[in-house]
This record gives C-alpha cells, sequence and structure tokens, in this order.
C-alpha cells in the first residue's frame, strides 16, 4: 500500500510539472494537437499509478518524452503558419453581414440549433444583432455585434459609433501572410509598402505583428516596441485583378 501512495504521489508531480511547461493555455483553451496530448498524458499516468508490476520509470519516461514532442510542435507551428493550419486548423467566420454561411456550418459538422445554443450562451437571442461570429482554432465562439447591439459607452455620448471592422492578420513575426492578402483579394506588394511608408525606418523584418480590416484600418506593433494604430487609404491599385473585376461589375449594375 505505501508503495502505491508513492508511486501516485511522484507520478502526480510529474504530470503537474509537464502540464506547467506545457502553459497555462492547456488547462482551459486546448487546440485539437493539445487535447491529443492531454489525453494521452492521462493515459500514460493511470498505467504505472494502479499496475504494481510495471515499473514508475515506465511512465515517466514516455511522459517526459510527450512533453519533449508538445514543445517541439509548438515552436514548429509558430515558426509556421502552414504547419500551425494542419496542427490547429484556422479560425472560420460562420456569420457575416450577409447572414449564416451554411456551407462552412456544414463543413465544421454544425447544425443551426447548436449555433443557436452557443450564441445564447453569449448572452445573443437574435442574429441580427451580430456582425460576424468567428470559430476559433480551440472551438469558442467570437462575437463582433452590429453597433446598435453594443451596450453605449460615456465615449457614445460624444461620438457617432461605426460598424466594428473584421481584423485579418497580415505580418507575423516579419514574415507576410501572403494567404491572408489572397483572402481579401489585396495585393501585398502593394499595400505593405503603403503601410510601411506611415512608419519611418520601418521593414517588414521589424514587424512583430500587423493586422488590417477593409476599411483600411491598421494595428502594427514592432519588435519590443509600443503598438500603433494608423489608416490607410485602400484603392483599386491596392486590390487583385479579378476583385477590380467583380466591383466594376457591381458599379455596372447599379
Amino acid at each position: 500500500m505505501f508503495n502505491i501512495m508513492i508511486r501516485v504521489v511522484i507520478i502526480y508531480l510529474v504530470v503537474i510539472g509537464i502540464m506547467r511547461l506545457m502553459g497555462k493555455r492547456q488547462i482551459g483553451e486546448l487546440e485539437p494537437f493539445e487535447l491529443v496530448i492531454t489525453i494521452i498524458i492521462a493515459d500514460l499516468a493511470a498505467i504505472p499509478m494502479s499496475e504494481m508490476t510495471v515499473p514508475i520509470w515506465y511512465g515517466i519516461v514516455p511522459l517526459v518524452m510527450i512533453a519533449i514532442v508538445h514543445y517541439i510542435f509548438s515552436w514548429c507551428s509558430n515558426k509556421s503558419p502552414a504547419l500551425r493550419n494542419i496542427l490547429n486548423g484556422k479560425p472560420v467566420i460562420i456569420i457575416d453581414p450577409n447572414g449564416v454561411d451554411f456551407k462552412e456550418l456544414k463543413k465544421l459538422n454544425i447544425s443551426m440549433e447548436e449555433l443557436m445554443e452557443a450564441l445564447r450562451t453569449l448572452d445573443y437571442f437574435d442574429i441580427s444583432e451580430i456582425n460576424y461570429a468567428i470559430i476559433e482554432r480551440n472551438g469558442k465562439i467570437s462575437i463582433i455585434p452590429k453597433s446598435a447591439s453594443m451596450p453605449t459607452t460615456r465615449q457614445d455620448m460624444k461620438f457617432v459609433k461605426t460598424e466594428n471592422e473584421l481584423f485579418t492578420c497580415i505580418i507575423e513575426n516579419g514574415r507576410i501572410m501572403k494567404k491572408n492578402f489572397s483572402e481579401m483579394g489585396l495585393l501585398h506588394d502593394v499595400v505593405i509598402p503603403d503601410i510601411l511608408h506611415k512608419i519611418e525606418g520601418t521593414m517588414i523584418k521589424d514587424v512583430a505583428f500587423a493586422s488590417l480590416s477593409f476599411g483600411g484600418d491598421v494595428y502594427i506593433q514592432k519588435h519590443d516596441s509600443a503598438s500603433r494604430t494608423l489608416q490607410i487609404k485602400l484603392s483599386e491599385r491596392h486590390y487583385m485583378e479579378k476583385q477590380l473585376k467583380e466591383m466594376r461589375k457591381n458599379e455596372e449594375a447599379v
């Protein structure tokens, strides 16, 4: 009995140490590959605690290896957005100003009843109050409400509220997110120079993070520097040829 107690305490301390090393995000915001690792840790920890014939090292060594594998994959996913999308998926817009995107809901295997239930838990009972709803990598739903549905603040008494914009990551750790530019229908080799021109002496490698909205609002932060917000006017030259053709067709239809 004493041996069992000692094994339980040792395995418990090892698991706690590994979970701490893997980060606080493990507790409440599990992404797919993190969830898999957590399940494996639980199974590996249970074996040496319940089976006295199994040497305790047969449980500790695999646990340590799992922690190393997690660190390697986390490091690689931080360096490679493509690998991150493979391991964790990417955020999906399921509600936009045009309404619910039923194709994306079908891909995610989410019914309208499940979506409405999730929205109600976030205190949204009417889809018409929502500008954007996004399924994040960890499965949680982020909501950008319409301006009319947002609570009134002191600033609202002085300034006219405008619709919230959806921001997209365009630079991460000095790397241009070309795929995101493509999805927005923008030319990165035209937009990026216009943004950097507003901040003298700034190069792409200096930028830790930058995001852009369709309205031209930019949030940018350099390494070891305070963040800045600025605005650029997106003109026709910023858009891809395909996007320009669609814009011209819409103008002709009007």
